[in-house]
Formats: structure tokens, C-alpha cells, sequence
């Protein structure tokens, strides 16, 4: 038992040790037009990724880009649409993968040249892209929107809908651009728990937003919101 242990740690060296990885910081922005002007909020998150390296796609077949691990560091978006009032670009995508942090510069910059959002020369369009240069991210590669009815209460967490902010936030009021740009600058740190300082410990608590969701995924009306937990607000709540 204690040398398939062992053989199986070795494997584990070879395959992991030989993966290319490569990280990169990038800023997230939202611009929304109200009727006292333009508002806008920017964001800055790191991307970790790591590829298969050479080793693990001889060993076994069928290995490409999806295998891939993408892994963010930071914080969502926030932006005080009015006073009092804000929006939350989450950490996660609000219709498929491409909005996910990482897999988004993926699907904005390396998918138009040729490329898998997740592969390594996908990654190596990204990394070598012009810093600080704003590239629209269309719909599908927007992130989770949502905001509080009561901000200081969790449980009134509810979705915004990106293309009619007016009926959360009043006439006048839409989203007019979401960027992103591959930077140098600092990941953002604490500005989300300072809106919200109740996040840490309503997810030492009970791990989701809204108490007591139904058990089962079938009883679920609204799993985007009734699962959301604090971890789509920020990564380094509890280290």
C-alpha cells in the first residue's frame, strides 16, 4: 500500500511539475450613464493559470486547452450607481463561462486570434497584449450583476439585469461600456468589505447570501442568487 502511495506522489511531481503556468493583472470596468452623468468603476483582479505540460498529454489521450486550471485573486466590482446604491460585478460570469474572471480576457483577446480562451497560446496573446488598452467585452462576457435592496441585509440581494439597469436603479440609468485591460497595477484590496462588512462572517455562518436554501437542486427557483455566496465578492475573505 505504502509504495503505491509513493508511486502515485511521484506521478503526481511529474505531471504537476512539468505544467507551463502565467499570470497576469487585469482591470475590470464598468461605465453606466445616469441622468447626473457618467458613472464609473474600475476593479483590478489576478489571473493564475496553469497548462498540462508535456508529460501529462503523452500520458494520457485526449489532454488540450479545457484541462487548463484558471484561478482568481481579488475582489468584484463595485459601483455606487446613486447614492446609496450600488452595483456588484461579481466573480463569476452571468451567462456562461466566458464571463468568468480570467476566461473572459481569454474569450475577449486570444478566441479572436485563433485560439482557445484556456490554451497556452491563447494565454501567451493575452500576457503579450498592449497594457493599460481597453477591449469592450460584449455580453456574453459579462460578469454576474447584482445589488441590495437594503445593502447592511444579505438575504435582499437580488440579479440586475445588465440591459435594463433602470428598472433597479430609475430612468435614465443603463450600462454604456464593460472593458477590460491586461495591467502592471495593483490587484484591489478591502473595497468590497468596506460596503459590505458583513460578508465574512455571514460565510462563516452559513456559506450563502439568502438563509436556508432549499436542499434540493430541483426545489431551487433561483439558483444564481439563492446559492450566491461571499466567495463571489472575494477570494481573501478568510485568509
Amino acid at each position: 500500500m505504502v509504495r503505491l502511495l509513493s508511486l502515485l506522489c511521484v506521478a503526481a511531481l511529474l505531471l504537476t511539475g512539468c505544467s507551463p503556468s502565467e499570470s497576469w493583472n487585469q482591470r475590470l470596468t464598468l461605465v453606466i450613464e445616469t441622468p447626473d452623468g457618467d458613472v464609473r468603476g474600475s476593479v483590478v483582479q489576478r489571473i493564475d493559470w496553469e497548462g498540462t505540460g508535456a508529460l501529462g498529454k503523452a500520458m494520457f489521450s485526449g489532454v488540450d486547452s479545457s484541462s487548463a486550471s484558471v484561478q482568481v485573486t481579488g475582489e468584484a466590482l463595485a459601483v455606487e450607481v446613486m447614492p446609496g446604491r450600488w452595483l456588484f460585478a461579481l466573480l463569476k460570469g452571468g451567462s456562461g463561462w466566458q464571463g468568468e474572471p480570467g476566461l473572459n480576457a481569454g474569450f475577449a483577446i486570444a478566441v479572436p486570434r485563433g485560439h482557445f480562451a484556456k490554451s497556452a497560446e491563447g494565454v501567451g496573446e493575452i500576457v503579450g497584449f498592449p497594457k493599460d488598452t481597453p477591449v469592450e467585452l460584449t455580453p456574453e462576457a459579462w460578469p454576474l450583476l447584482v445589488t441590495f435592496d437594503d445593502i447592511t441585509k444579505p438575504e435582499t440581494v437580488r440579479e440586475v439585469d445588465p440591459a435594463d439597469l433602470a428598472a433597479v436603479f430609475g430612468v435614465g440609468v443603463r450600462l454604456k461600456a464593460v472593458t477590460l485591460e491586461i495591467t502592471q497595477e495593483a490587484v484591489t484590496e478591502g473595497r468590497v468589505e468596506g460596503i459590505l462588512p458583513w460578508l465574512e462572517s455571514v460565510g462563516r455562518e452559513r456559506g450563502t447570501l439568502i438563509p436556508d436554501p432549499p436542499l434540493l437542486s430541483t426545489d431551487l427557483t433561483d439558483p444564481e442568487i439563492q446559492l450566491l455566496g461571499p466567495n463571489a465578492f472575494s477570494t481573501e475573505l478568510y485568509k
